[in-house]
């Protein structure tokens, strides 16, 4: 999502370097946790340290944040979007009800 939403970089591409790099390591499943685009810059701000990532501008993370639910959305065996702005111990119970469900 961040090279190809964010970034612009063809999907062929992406695809060839993951195949190459990843092969056949793939996530089981994953949590896509989702944030109000609104609270990015001031969550952002509260870190110590950033990373190249956390320089770009507010569009470049509504983008990849778009994709990244776009991507969910058609896998939707393989995720589950997470509403991050929602309170941190509902989530926590979601997410551990998810995984439960996921060993058994």
């Amino acid at each position: 999502a961040y090279q190809h939403y964010g970034m612009g970089i063809k999907k062929k591409i992406i695809s060839l370097v993951n195949k190459e790099i990843i092969e056949k390591y793939k996530p089981d499943f994953t949590f896509l946790m989702v944030v109000n685009v609104n609270k990015i810059r001031s969550r952002l701000n509260k870190r110590k340290k950033l990373n190249r990532y956390d320089k770009f501008n507010l569009n470049f993370y509504k983008k990849v944040q778009k994709g990244f639910v776009k991507i969910a959305k058609n896998n939707k065996s393989k995720y589950m979007i997470v509403n991050s702005n929602n309170d941190f111990k509902d989530n926590h119970n979601l997410v551990k009800e998810k995984i439960r469900k996921l060993i058994s």
